[in-house]
């Protein structure tokens, strides 16, 4: 579980702090994205780890782990992915997937500018437990015609999640090697041992410790933030509830002195 503390030497990569600080060389993200992905990546720009959106005050913003855009010979951006660590099913993962699409593409776009220059988007998500209770160990969607589904909408966002406790389940070789290391933190590939090369090291790193101590707590904060508001939006709905209950317990005994007198035939 995410919430669940350990030693900062022992953050495993399915942290996801050390995930997005792991992630966050492009010589890790690009083999890994080629990899699920099943796709040739020209180049990428340097990963951007714990990236924070926030559009206002008022509004929910978004911490991604790890986003990163593939750019052409020119440097022009062709493709984006943002990559998620999410080790606890908090029932609402399909949701997030959409607002992080919102949030991503209400920054793609500079003002006046065309809806076609949207580039495709990739949302990946990694999860240890199937989501979707539907027995797959890779769930890939993008938007069809219901009644029609060889048509496509072509909006070109697709939304990816790989289940990495049934590893097993995966028959593409490139794809299992990277879900049995995030299962079982032992690396069976040169591309994982890489990988797991990299979390030893920053284990180690006494810098990167600092910089964790920091992320923790504004981590904590936002989530002591957020539980306030629930908290807040609860005794809000609570005292809702309790005066419609009294505006229903006034109209029934409304209703019922009006039947009195209509039974008594003073109206």
């Amino acid at each position: 579980m995410e919430n669940k503390r350990v030693p900062f030497e022992q953050l495993p990569i399915t942290n996801r702090f050390m995930f997005a600080m792991v992630f966050s060389h492009k010589e890790i993200a690009k083999p890994f994205l080629e990899a699920v992905l099943g796709v040739k990546i020209h180049e990428l720009r340097e990963p951007e780890p714990e990236k924070t959106i926030e559009i206002n005050p008022v509004h929910k913003g978004v911490r991604f782990d790890v986003f990163v855009k593939e750019t052409g010979p020119g440097g022009e951006t062709l493709r984006s992915f943002d990559i998620e660590m999410q080790v606890e099913d908090t029932k609402e993962i399909p949701k997030r997937s959409r607002y992080y699409q919102a949030m991503r593409d209400s920054e793609a776009l500079s003002k006046g500018e065309k809806y076609r220059n949207l580039k495709e988007l990739y949302i990946i998500f990694l999860c240890p437990e199937d989501i979707f209770e539907r027995g797959l160990a890779v769930y890939r969607f993008k938007n069809l015609e219901v009644d029609n589904p060889k048509i496509e909408l072509g909006d070109l966002c697709f939304k990816n999640f790989y289940i990495f406790n049934k590893y097993r389940e995966v028959a593409e070789k490139s794809i299992r090697t990277y879900l049995e290391y995030f299962a079982t933190k032992k690396p069976m590939s040169p591309e994982t041992e890489n990988i797991d090369r990299l979390v030893k090291w920053y284990q180690t790193d006494n810098e990167t410790r600092i910089r964790y101590m920091t992320w923790q707590e504004e981590v904590d904060d936002a989530n002591d933030r957020a539980d306030e508001a629930e908290r807040r939006a609860d005794a809000e709905k609570a005292r809702a509830d309790a005066e419609k209950a009294r505006a229903d317990a006034e109209k029934v005994r409304a209703d019922k002195y009006e039947k009195m007198l209509k039974d008594l035939g003073k109206l």
